[in-house]
């Protein structure tokens, strides 16, 4: 069965909106074990930035806009390669509460008094965000295309009108009756087109003439984290 421009037109509409900025238990419910190690190179550039963080180079001007432009890329917080895109999540984690550690506002109001830690909770925050956009395929495959010149803006258009087919088919059989059993078989099928889909673009991303090619497939990741979702929100 075929479908028509409106029904199209509604599939983009209900399935491209970025669920995966959610950090509901639906959102973190994939991909937890997709993961290989970060480079053998990343630990030394992590910790050294830890120390710059603690040292007060965050401390750049009176104004907040000169402490927010000091702050590095999310792959410099974390020590990752910022071309690698599977990273170990479970190292990330570890770096992740290690950082969160060394910037309690105790600390850095001791080392060094008010000022300090009030920049220090803005780089915390600034962690915070790069963990969270790290951790996730969706975020972090936007967020390395963006850093490389290639744009991600919200309401962009899926020109694979296949796939769209295949999206409202799968749309269809979400909002009819479906069987606990029925929902397990979707859910892996989701999957495996998920880790497909992730595997892709942690090739195609490394390359630069191939960043459009991982555009798009991230586009489609986008569509299948939502399905993910509702099939999550069914069971």
């Amino acid at each position: 069965m075929r479908f028509g421009p409106k029904s199209v037109a509604r599939a983009r509409a209900l399935w491209s909106c970025d669920r995966a900025k959610c950090a509901c238990t639906l959102c973190l419910a994939t991909y937890t074990s997709q993961t290989t190690p970060l480079s053998s190179s990343s630990s030394s550039s992590s910790w050294d930035f830890l120390e710059w963080a603690r040292s007060g180079n965050l401390l750049q001007g009176d104004e907040e806009d000169a402490v927010t432009a000091s702050l590095p890329s999310y792959f410099h917080v974390f020590g990752v390669d910022p071309r690698e895109f599977r990273i170990d999540l479970g190292e990330l984690e570890s770096r992740y509460k290690t950082l969160q550690k060394h910037l309690h506002p105790d600390k850095l109001g001791a080392k060094g008094g008010e000022e300090l830690r009030d920049a220090g909770e803005r780089f915390s925050a600034h962690v915070n965000e790069a963990y969270g956009t790290l951790r996730r395929p969706l975020l972090r495959a936007n967020y390395m295309l963006e850093q490389r010149g290639v744009g991600t803006e919200e309401g962009s258009t899926m020109a694979d009108l296949d796939f769209l087919q295949q999206v409202m088919e799968i749309r269809e059989r979400l909002e009819g009756e479906v069987s606990g059993e029925e929902l397990e078989e979707l859910e892996k099928e989701i999957n495996a087109k998920i880790e497909e889909l992730v595997d892709e673009i942690g090739r195609l991303i490394q390359d630069d003439d191939t960043l459009l090619s991982a555009k798009e497939l991230t586009e489609k990741l986008k569509y299948f984290e939502n399905i993910k979702n509702e099939i999550l929100r069914q069971k």
